[in-house]
């Protein structure tokens, strides 16, 4: 029986793969290198494949441009727009990314007619953020049912409860979302370029919004590795995670009429007073004097508690080393008085 189960596995586990594409691919230093030098690596690790999220989804449903093997040069990009084979549960139509495509192509990274040539190649497509990644287990009293609920629903419809439970019930087992860290490390990737940033029509102070964001209380509690604290998309973005918009536009979650409703998500207590408070601090005083003059203060009440105690321990070490007691680095550090009625050491 177990002989039997062996090529049915290896059947399963090449099912996607219908064209036979890891014929080539599957070799490890396939590529090219391009006019410019840079490497192009074509490679695709099949164990790891299996692993990920499209595992099961065929290669020509993404490269649909393919027609024949061997093929010729690839020219395009994939859309991740296109309708792949598979098919929900509870669902008639074959799966498509159009919806999340849709909210994309009108938030702020999405490309416009009016771009400029620079401005259209600064922003992401959908692999600068989304590397098939790998599914990783979690714990069962950790499972966020009701933000994987949200995001499912960016897709799938909210009828047919028994069948999306079924599939749901699975998805919130396997998690592939990114930590807060890693989200704030994507987002810098690009916005912590000021430079790049100005040149492509930013604010100044949204140049410096990365810096900014790490001087604030959610920075550095990401940074100590907090899994609840505000990253990026947190503020910037619904569950439906790819509608980031400029401040401007009134279907921003950091538009003024909306930031409520979003402080809100984390802290049930916000009134119009919260709301003014600087989630990008800026420690510059015409920008904000009151973070500056705090900022300046706890610095030096910082620095000048480090040196007060600094000097209170070299006044203290001189005043004993005066009288004679002497520090013994023996099991630890103590000090110690000579005994001045101690019987001398017979020779």
């Amino acid at each position: 029986m177990a002989l039997l189960m062996v090529p049915l596995w290896a059947l399963t586990a090449q099912a996607a793969d219908k064209m036979n594409c890891l014929m080539c691919h599957k070799h490890r230093y396939i590529g090219r290198i391009d006019a410019n030098g840079k490497l192009h690596n074509y490679n695709v690790d099949e164990t790891m494949y299996r692993h990920t999220v499209h595992r099961n989804i065929d290669c020509h449903d993404c490269h649909t441009y393919i027609t024949k093997i061997p093929h010729d040069p690839v020219t395009q990009t994939v859309n991740c727009a296109n309708s792949c084979h598979i098919k929900p549960p509870f669902s008639q139509e074959t799966f498509s990314h159009q919806h999340i495509m849709t909210i994309f192509n009108g938030s702020a990274h999405g490309r416009t007619p009016e771009d400029s040539d620079r401005m259209r190649a600064a922003k992401p497509d959908c692999i600068f953020c989304h590397q098939n990644p790998l599914y990783s287990k979690i714990s069962e009293e950790n499972l966020p049912e009701a933000e994987a609920l949200r995001r499912c629903q960016n897709c799938h419809p909210q009828g047919g409860v028994i069948q999306a439970f079924q599939h749901i019930a699975h998805r919130l087992r396997k998690k592939t979302t990114r930590a807060p860290q890693q989200i704030v490390a994507l987002c810098a990737k690009c916005h912590q370029d000021s430079e790049r940033m100005l040149q492509l029509g930013a604010s100044p102070r949204a140049a410096e919004a990365v810096e900014s964001y790490n001087h604030s209380i959610h920075g550095k509690l990401v940074r100590l590795g907090s899994k609840k604290a505000a990253d990026c998309i947190s503020c910037h973005a619904s569950s439906a995670l790819h509608d980031i918009y400029k401040k401007d536009n009134p279907k921003a979650s950091i538009n003024k009429a909306n930031i409520a409703q979003t402080c809100r998500q984390c802290h049930a207590k916000t009134g119009d007073w919260f709301i003014d408070i600087a989630v990008h601090p800026s420690p510059i005083h015409k920008d904000n004097p009151i973070i500056y003059l705090m900022s300046l203060f706890l610095q030096l009440a910082t620095y000048g508690t480090v040196i007060s105690m600094v000097g209170l321990m070299l006044f203290e070490t001189f005043g004993r080393r005066r009288e004679g007691i002497r520090l013994i680095l023996f099991n630890g550090s103590s000090w110690h008085r000579p005994n001045k009625h101690a019987r001398p050491k017979r020779g």
